[in-house]
C-alpha cells in the first residue's frame, strides 16, 4: 500500500531495482533504518546470508541508496562479494 492507503499497481520494478525485486520475491528481505551510530542503514538478506549493509551517505537520496543496494545484491550473487559498510574492514 502507498501512504494514501490505496494498493499500487506493482507492474515492472523500477530501473536499477531489479535485484531488489527478485530478492524479495524469492523470500529475502530488505530493511532500512537506524543502526547506531549510523542514522540510516540499508540491509539485504536472503535465507542464508547477509548480502549487504550500506550506510546512507550525507546528501544521498533514498532512491540512490536503493540503487546502491540493488547493485550490492547483484555483486553478492554474481561475484560472492558481500558489502559491509557498517562493521568496517575485518
Amino acid at each position: 500500500m502507498n501512504v494514501t492507503g490505496k494498493t499500487r499497481n506493482r507492474g515492472q520494478p523500477q530501473p536499477g531495482q531489479i535485484n531488489l525485486e527478485a530478492l524479495i520475491e524469492g523470500g529475502g528481505e530488505i530493511a532500512i533504518g537506524p543502526v547506531p551510530p549510523f542514522e540510516c542503514v540499508a540491509t539485504a538478506t536472503d535465507e542464508h546470508n547477509c548480502l549487504a549493509m550500506l550506510v546512507r551517505q550525507p546528501g544521498e537520496s533514498l532512491d540512490d541508496l536503493l540503487q546502491r543496494l540493488d547493485a550490492a545484491i547483484e555483486a553478492a550473487y554474481e561475484y560472492d562479494h558481500f558489502t559491509d559498510e557498517v562493521n568496517g574492514p575485518q
